[in-house]
């Protein structure tokens, strides 16, 4: 008898469909068979012994029929003794069970199918076993790529989405959605269109229609993201296919690269800053190679600094521009900076201008290393300092002279006191000899001779300021023309004098003889340089003197001066001559032809009269004059003075005492003899201690005191006040060789002496001032 018995494997859904499976059992005399099974079949009796299975079931257990028939079903499969419970169970059941083969796990469907007979009486049962290693491991890698894929779509910090070839979203993670909010998760399978603003939507697809037919698109957007930031993205849009070549949509990525572009707008604008300091910095930059010293930037000043444009600077070595005798020490450096003795340097030196000109410079040099380089370049930083070393040149001229100056006062008072008494004796030798005398000729010479020395002493008491001069309020107009009648008699008749005044010049205080000294010292020096031919140009002008002068002239000041221009048509000033221009005894003439202390009594007297002179070659200013001197008095609020009426000569009073108070015999021996020609009695004191006992004793008798102003143990101020203790009223008259600090001119002023005479002196102009101020009893 047979019995047919389906088998379904309706509970095993992932299996691919199958037909069903049919086993045939043949019941004879209680035992039973099976054919055609394409699966294990393993047939039990009531116990759970094997009664049969079929070829399959033996290669999977690796029993024969005659092996296995009869055992327990677990002796040949271990693995079926954790589902006993199954095994004896009236009903049929199903499990997945995983059966060792060798090295090998092989996974099954198992069906347990209770066998009865026709009366329905339990009599065994049939254990299939359909194998799914391969669809279960299918399975599981499908459900772990599909899990790999999730979290690696969900871990990804880019914006990532998938569209198909519809354009709808199908896929997108929480990143996308952070970067561009109007995304949501119940938005998905919705079109661009209805996702964003329709300008923005058709800016993404036609982004995917390049995508779609290029394979690939990149580009940048900018979106507002969840927080509410402004934010800038690098996207990437690639095609996907299908196996056959269709296109089954795109996969798009986002990179916020919000940072990146604020990194790189922040350089940006480092080196829009930088650029704008480089090219507006109030001093020359530069950058250059440390091997080669050509430069690879610079900025403008740097270019007007060393007079070329700055396209021909860039690649040329600087080197070659600058001056010859700092060129050593400026490779001594350098070669201190590139061996890395140094790490900066800072030197002045001068650079050559195209035109040959020279500019000095202070320039400060620093080696730094620039990122991505093997070798570091040169920063030098250079100021133009031209004016200030010609500003400082002038002012080490001044000091010089200033110096000199002090020196010649001294010589000068020394020399004036030996002049005083050779001319004295030489008077007192001519006033003894006869007139038809031969000697007389002899003694003229020598007193011509004496007076060339005193010339030249009284002209370096001028350049000193140390000499005597008694200013007045005058118009500087009505000062040159005084000194032009004198001008013209010293000038030949080929020289063309061109005064050029103001209408109303203002007024400044002067000594007239010192304005006459500057004029006629000038005129002679420019007649002498072009050659006895030419145009002399005399202007005068009212200036106000500016801060921007006085920084560049740092001997000027700042108020209203009147400015005497002198000119000449000669050939200007040498570069060596100016550097020397006011120094005594230097000349250019030939040798025997001049004094060289004309200008030297020129810078002198302007500077006693409490303003300066400029010398400045007009040749090289394209002026069409030589030399030019600027001279600039200060201006005088005093009204001019009247011209002094003449007056009648003094009386001559002969007698009287005359208290000398003189520390060189030489002179104390002239004016004695001088004096006590005229009548005086003469008392003598070598010094000012020597003075007060004298006049102590016999000052009702003295009617002048005759006091040499370089004393020694005492001041000329406290001699003065000593005797003005003694006799308020007593003349006193000042001489000497040198004057300092304006003492003469105030204690006249005061009245605290009476008159001052300037060695060396005439025993007449002696004679005539002594008897003016006697005092007689």
């Amino acid at each position: 008898m047979y019995v047919a018995y389906p088998l379904r494997f309706r509970a095993f859904p992932c299996l691919k469909p199958a037909p069903n499976l049919i086993v045939n059992f043949r019941c004879i005399d209680g035992d039973m068979s099976m054919n055609g099974a394409e699966n294990a079949v393993i047939q039990l009796d009531i116990h759970g012994g094997i009664v049969s299975l079929n070829p399959a079931a033996s290669a999977l257990t690796g029993y024969s029929l005659p092996e296995a028939e009869g055992r327990p079903i677990a002796d040949i499969m271990p693995e079926l003794e954790s589902i006993r419970g199954l095994l004896e169970s009236s009903e049929e059941q199903r499990a997945e069970i995983t059966i060792s083969a060798g090295q090998e796990a092989r996974m099954f469907d198992m069906v347990i199918y209770p066998v009865r007979t026709k009366r329905g009486v339990l009599d065994g049962r049939l254990v299939v076993l359909q194998e799914t290693t391969d669809q279960k491991r299918e399975e599981s890698g499908l459900r772990l790529t599909r899990v790999r894929w999730d979290q690696f779509l969900e871990a990804l910090p880019d914006p990532m989405w998938i569209k198909d070839a519809a354009g709808r979203y199908v896929a997108a993670n929480k990143a996308f959605q952070f970067a561009d909010p109007s995304f949501h998760n119940d938005v998905l399978g919705r079109t661009d269109f209805e996702c964003f603003p329709a300008e923005r939507a058709a800016v993404h697809v036609a982004d995917d229609q390049i995508a779609i037919r290029d394979g690939i698109r990149e580009g940048e957007f900018t979106a507002v993201g969840a927080d509410g930031k402004f934010r800038y993205f690098m996207t990437k849009k690639v095609v996907l296919r299908t196996p056959d070549g269709e296109v089954a949509g795109t996969l798009g990525i986002s990179r916020d690269i919000t940072d990146r572009k604020r990194v790189e707008e922040a350089l940006r604008e480092s080196e829009r800053r930088f650029k704008t300091i480089f090219d507006e910095a109030p001093m020359g930059i530069a950058l250059t190679d440390s091997i080669s010293g050509k430069i690879q930037a610079l900025n403008p000043i740097l270019a007007q600094v060393l007079g070329r444009s700055v396209h021909e600077l860039v690649g040329a070595d600087w080197m070659s521009m600058t001056h010859p005798d700092d060129l050593q020490k400026d490779l001594e450096r350098m070669a201190l900076l590139n061996t890395g003795k140094i790490s900066r340097f800072q030197m002045e030196k001068r650079f050559i201008r195209p035109d040959g000109t020279i500019v000095w410079v202070s320039m400060t040099v620093a080696a730094f290393t620039l990122p991505n380089q093997d070798r570091p370049i040169h920063l030098c930083m250079l100021e133009d300092i031209t004016e200030r070393k010609r500003a400082e040149d002038q002012l080490r001229q001044a000091q010089k002279m200033e110096a000199i100056g002090q020196l010649a006062g001294g010589v000068a008072h020394d020399f004036n006191n030996i002049l005083t008494g050779i001319l004295g004796n030489i008077a007192i030798i001519g006033s003894e000899l006869p007139a038809e005398d031969a000697l007389q000729e002899n003694v003229t010479a020598i007193e011509t001779a004496a007076r060339q020395a005193a010339d030249l002493t009284r002209g370096l008491l001028t350049f000193g300021r140390n000499a005597v001069v008694l200013p007045t309020p005058m118009k500087m107009a009505a000062a040159l023309d005084v000194s032009m009648a004198i001008l013209k008699h010293s000038l030949p008749a080929t020289i063309q004098i061109v005064r050029v005044d103001e209408p109303s010049d203002w007024t400044v205080l002067v000594d007239q003889s010192q304005v006459t000294q500057i004029m006629l010292n000038l005129a002679v020096n420019a007649r002498d340089a072009m050659d006895g031919v030419g145009t002399l140009t005399i202007r005068t002008r009212n200036e106000v003197v500016g801060q921007a002068y006085v920084h560049d002239r740092p001997f000027a000041r700042t108020g209203e001066f009147v400015h005497l221009c002198v000119m000449d048509t000669g050939p200007g000033i040498s570069p060596e001559a100016m550097s020397h221009l006011f120094e005594p005894f230097y000349t250019t003439k030939p040798f025997g032809s001049g004094t060289g202390l004309g200008l030297s009594i020129v810078y002198g007297a302007v500077k006693q009269a409490g303003g300066w002179i400029v010398a400045s070659s007009g040749d090289k200013l394209g002026s069409g004059h030589g030399a030019i001197f600027d001279i600039y008095l200060p201006r005088c609020l005093k009204e001019a003075a009247q011209p002094a009426a003449g007056s009648d000569s003094p009386e001559r009073v002969h007698g009287g005492t005359v208290l000398v108070v003189e520390d060189e015999p030489l002179v104390t021996g002239v004016v004695r003899a001088f004096l006590e020609k005229s009548g005086c009695t003469v008392l003598t004191a070598v010094d000012g201690a020597s003075v007060l006992p004298i006049l102590e004793e016999r000052h009702a008798e003295v009617g002048l005191v005759l006091l040499d102003m370089t004393m020694p143990g005492m001041t000329t101020r406290e001699i003065v006040h000593a005797i003005r203790c003694l006799d308020p009223a007593l003349p006193i008259l000042l001489n000497s060789g040198n004057t300092f600090g304006g003492t003469v001119e105030e204690m006249l002023e005061t009245g605290t002496v009476q008159g001052f005479l300037q060695k060396p002196y005439t025993m007449a102009e002696l004679n005539d001032t002594v008897m003016r101020l006697m005092r007689h009893s």
